[in-house]
């Protein structure tokens, strides 16, 4: 077996077919990279028969001393093949000493524990991969709970494996049951972006990172996407036509009121059926419900408009999953349940191309209540996941050991 750089074809060849591949392992990804100032390479393994059995992105920056060379999503390679992943964690060094290198670190695309609902472990794995890994000499790192600005540690994700259009509803719980049928009464429309749109995505989502008190992307990191994955990224907007909502809520409190006009005239003839009362109790209070949100979206266009921008997200689509990333929520809309219609619609997209996971990326691993967002995510059903975690090694072991004792003294943690 050899080590050395891969072209692109053979790199994204390899990826798109293999389990572990990943929107952070992909020719797009080093565009974004490049273009933020990183240094990339694509690199591997050959075999005797020169067929490609290992592929990373590898991405490097600059420390205090030396450089950082970073896999992130990878490297992609059968960790169980101690030959394999040998060849390749020695050609890496090499390859980074060349450069200056201080230390290489992977950062595997596998996982390491799964949790149902009530934080109970239900899966337990690649446990022997960290064992082998640690006898190449690399110091293991375990995912930490908590949100962190740098590294994702856990992610919620759902197995759409044998689920149809048909069947996908059925799979949710109850409380997203209930949001996707209130978004379709709602007649919320969903669309997608322009790059020219992106400084108003940004805007939302600068909005509700300040909000939640956490860092958003750049609006360039957006832009730079948006041209570097073309088809394979979606910026999706859910929208809401107040004048068409209105005129739908009319219609039916028009028929609702229909109904209760004939309640009233059995009762009239009747006035102990207890059965039309109890109907005609139920369909006022559904006219009210209906008088009031006509109320509100009157009120909502004299503020905001015609058409309202509920919520929003942005998602990868990958041949092996399709994940959903950064996103936002308007929070004087969020009555109307929009979020559940576009995940419910971008998990149809994932069923309509055979995608079989749906990664609703990041999640605290905390199941105490403070993770506000995990409940959602939850209501469509799936399992939370701890990634593997990472795995470091020095490439210049004198310089390696001066950098950490400067971090120690410095309590500056760079990497």
């Amino acid at each position: 077996m050899e080590f050395g750089k891969l072209n692109e074809a053979e790199f994204m060849t390899f990826e798109q077919r293999h389990p572990q591949g990943t929107y952070l392992q992909t020719s797009w990804q080093k565009q974004v990279l490049s273009q933020r100032g990183r240094s990339t390479a694509y690199v591997g393994v050959y075999d005797d028969q020169q067929q490609v059995v290992a592929a990373a992105l590898v991405s490097w920056q600059k420390l205090r001393i030396g450089q950082l060379f970073e896999i992130e999503g990878g490297p992609l390679m059968d960790y169980r093949n101690q030959v394999v992943v040998k060849t390749f964690a020695d050609g890496l060094q090499r390859f980074a000493h060349q450069r200056h290198g201080l230390m290489i670190r992977f950062i595997p695309n596998l996982h390491r524990r799964q949790f149902n609902d009530d934080g109970q472990v239900v899966n337990l794995s690649n446990e022997d991969v960290i064992e082998s890994m640690q006898q190449l000499d690399f110091t293991y790192q375990p995912m930490i709970a908590g949100f962190s600005t740098t590294l994702v540690g856990y992610e919620f994700a759902k197995d759409l494996t044998g689920l149809t259009a048909t069947t996908l509803v059925k799979s949710y719980e109850k409380d997203a049951q209930y949001g996707v049928k209130k978004t379709q009464q709602f007649g919320i429309q969903l669309r997608e972006l322009t790059y020219e749109e992106l400084p108003q995505f940004k805007k939302y989502t600068q909005a509700t990172a300040d909000r939640l008190h956490f860092h958003d992307k750049s609006l360039d990191y957006y832009q730079r996407t948006f041209k570097a994955y073309g088809d394979h990224v979606k910026f999706i907007f859910a929208e809401l036509n107040f004048e068409t909502y209105i005129a739908n809520q009319t219609v039916k409190l028009t028929e609702l009121n229909e109904k209760i006009r004939t309640l009233n005239d059995q009762l009239a003839q009747k006035p102990n059926n207890r059965h039309v009362k109890a109907q005609l109790n139920e369909f006022t209070d559904q006219a009210h419900q209906h008088e009031k949100r006509i109320t509100e979206a009157q009120q909502l266009t004299d503020q905001y408009g015609q058409i309202a921008i509920l919520s929003g997200a942005m998602f990868f689509i990958q041949p092996q999953e399709l994940t959903y990333m950064f996103s936002f929520t308007n929070e004087t809309f969020k009555q109307f349940y929009a979020p559940y219609l576009i995940q419910d619609h971008m998990m149809h997209l994932a069923i309509t191309q055979h995608i079989p996971r749906y990664n609703f990326f990041g999640v605290a691993g905390l199941f105490d209540g403070s993770d506000g967002v995990l409940a959602f995510k939850q209501s469509f059903g799936g399992l939370t996941e701890e990634r593997l975690g990472t795995f470091t090694k020095p490439v210049r072991p004198v310089a390696y050991h001066l950098y950490e004792a400067l971090k120690k003294i410095t309590g500056r943690n760079e990497v």
